[in-house]
């Protein structure tokens, strides 16, 4: 799917560059407003997801997946949805041709592709909250290795569930970062409609993180 099919938000662009409320100039709103078409432009989005059973002890497919924030995360779960998006190597390329140009643009850049990704990963959650309510289920929120006590050493089993380095180009650095860059894993619970208050929301109930969260401070979570 091009990413003509996609908007990048100016506001989220302005809460990924850090902004608080100070006013902004014509200029500045022009040159988000050119490089978000840029980052659309070169984006080339995809996103894959599959839905497997909950084995015993929080297993996944026969992977464990370790951490108290994950089991409170799948408690009660029948199922769990392993997805993965991203924003391919193109937009990558962009950002390096305008960072040779200016510091400015390239942040820029990097913010709007930050919001683009974000609305891609949120396209794959609706279809796999669409995929639970067609079967009576409802969904959680997603998390992502890295968030919490879920160990960023966990990505190349995530990934590998859905096979997104054949399916989506997606490769890790030895460090565990996702390359392309713009990449989002995640996992998903899915629950029977009758099990009680629907466990979605913000992360920041569980996360170890809240205290400190400088997007809390704001009013806002991690994922908006």
């Amino acid at each position: 799917m091009p990413g003509s099919e996609y908007e990048i938000e100016r506001a989220q662009v302005l809460r990924y560059l850090g902004h608080r409320g100070q006013e902004i100039g014509p200029e500045l709103n022009d040159r988000i407003r050119e490089i978000s078409g840029l980052c659309l432009a070169a984006a080339e989005p995809r996103y894959c997801f599959e839905v497997f059973p909950m084995g015993p002890d929080t297993t996944v497919n026969g992977v464990r997946l370790p951490g108290k924030d994950v089991a409170r995360l799948l408690d009660g779960a029948v199922s769990c949805a392993v997805m993965a998006a991203t924003l391919g190597f193109s937009v990558e390329r962009a950002m390096m041709r305008l960072g040779q140009r200016s510091m400015t643009s390239e942040l820029i850049c990097n913010a709007a592709c930050t919001a683009l990704i974000e609305a891609v990963a949120d396209r794959c959650e609706r279809e796999i909250r669409d995929y639970a309510g067609a079967r009576g289920l409802v969904t959680s929120y997603r998390y992502s290795p890295g968030y919490g006590d879920f160990p960023l050493e966990m990505q190349p089993a995530v990934l590998g569930l859905i096979s997104a380095g054949t399916r989506l180009g997606i490769t890790l650095t030895d460090s565990m970062l996702m390359l392309p860059k713009k990449s989002v894993s995640a996992l998903i619970g899915l629950y029977p409609a009758d099990a009680g208050v629907r466990r979605g929301g913000s992360t920041c109930e569980t996360c170890e993180n809240r205290e400190n969260c400088e997007f809390r401070k704001e009013g806002v979570g991690c994922n908006g």
